[in-house]
């Protein structure tokens, strides 16, 4: 890595990679190095008008793969043009304004904006601009927005930018920060696939019930009398079978040969649970037999363990696990 200072001061231009996190810091108060690397960032055109004695940009991206998480801090105004933005990214102002030249609309601090027209050009400004953003890749969106395993997926046209409710704000930066937050307390963990596969389904169903669009699931009378316990036992020896990787309910859905509104039907009607709440009672009955199988000295840790099972959050894990089997973590780690 090459770090570019002046005078001694702030660099110019300097990124810094940590590989094992996939964090990606850079810092400049070089508006060219600036240019080249928001350029890069976000694969569009822009421009930056600045004062070169105030110059400033900030930029910290998390990148664990099917989602990244930005923070932007920029001391310009700044015009992004291009065909596209982001695949489709959600953008939350902190500070300064951020301006859509195309819809001739304005988004202040605390404001949420969707950006998803991939087909459309684009043109936007920042000024003295800091905010967050979540890009996501459209086929998580669409395979959030699927039915049943066999048809092709729906077409989703988003009919709003901004959330239809202050209650659909909140609850997609409850979802933003347990992300982040996971991310961050098990950096170690970040590509594992039991860890992003269901945190980026988290992000694109709550992208799917933050903006309003046209997917509209429709129940239908098949859904109804597929719901039987043949569906329930082919999903779930499919789940025990693949328990160890990653899967969705469109996976247990396509396993049994059902849509996805009827394996859920069907596991409510028959188990009284959910298809993905009896996938984590399979895992956590898998770290609980790896705990008892574990060697003293062998280096292996219940932080580990839980990971290895899809916990980015050691005390969730360790409350999951006295709520199943009735007795504290420390205590069945003593036997």
């Amino acid at each position: 890595m090459t770090t570019h200072r002046e005078g001694g001061g702030v660099p110019a231009g300097c990124v810094f990679r940590d590989p094992d996190r996939h964090r990606i810091e850079f810092a400049t108060t070089d508006p060219d190095r600036a240019r080249t690397y928001l350029t890069a960032a976000y694969d569009t055109m822009l421009t930056i008008q600045r004062d070169p004695a105030t110059y400033r940009l900030r930029h910290v991206r998390l990148d664990p793969g099917p989602f990244h998480l930005d923070t932007m801090e920029h001391q310009a105004t700044t015009e992004f043009r291009g065909r596209h933005f982001m695949p489709i990214s959600v953008v939350r102002v902190h500070r300064g304004l951020r301006t859509d030249l195309v819809h001739d609309d304005r988004f202040g601090p605390g404001d949420l904006v969707l950006q998803a027209d991939a087909d459309r050009p684009c043109h936007l400004r920042q000024e003295s601009f800091l905010g967050s953003l979540v890009g996501i890749a459209p086929q998580a969106i669409a395979e959030a927005a699927g039915n049943r395993p066999e048809e092709p997926l729906p077409p989703l046209r988003f009919t709003a930018r901004r959330p239809a409710h202050p209650a659909d704000a909140r609850r997609w930066l409850y979802v933003v920060d347990y992300v982040t937050d996971s991310l961050n307390t098990a950096a170690e963990f970040i590509t594992h696939p039991l860890m992003i596969g269901p945190m980026t389904r988290l992000l694109a169903a709550a992208v799917l019930t933050t903006f309003p669009n046209t997917y509209i699931p429709e129940a239908c009378y098949q859904d109804r009398t597929d719901a039987t316990p043949a569906a329930v036992t082919r999903a779930t020896a499919f789940i025990e079978a693949n328990a160890d990787i990653d899967i969705s309910v469109i996976d247990m859905a396509r396993a049994a040969r059902v849509s996805v509104r009827a394996v859920r039907r069907a596991f409510r009607r028959h188990l009284d649970t959910t298809p993905m709440a009896y996938l984590r009672r399979v895992r956590l009955d898998r770290a609980h037999q790896q705990l008892g199988d574990r060697v003293p000295g062998d280096g292996t840790t219940v932080a580990d363990i839980a990971a290895r099972w899809g916990y980015a959050d050691l005390s969730r894990f360790t409350a999951d696990y006295h709520r199943a089997y009735g007795r504290p973590l420390g205590r069945a780690l003593d036997r």
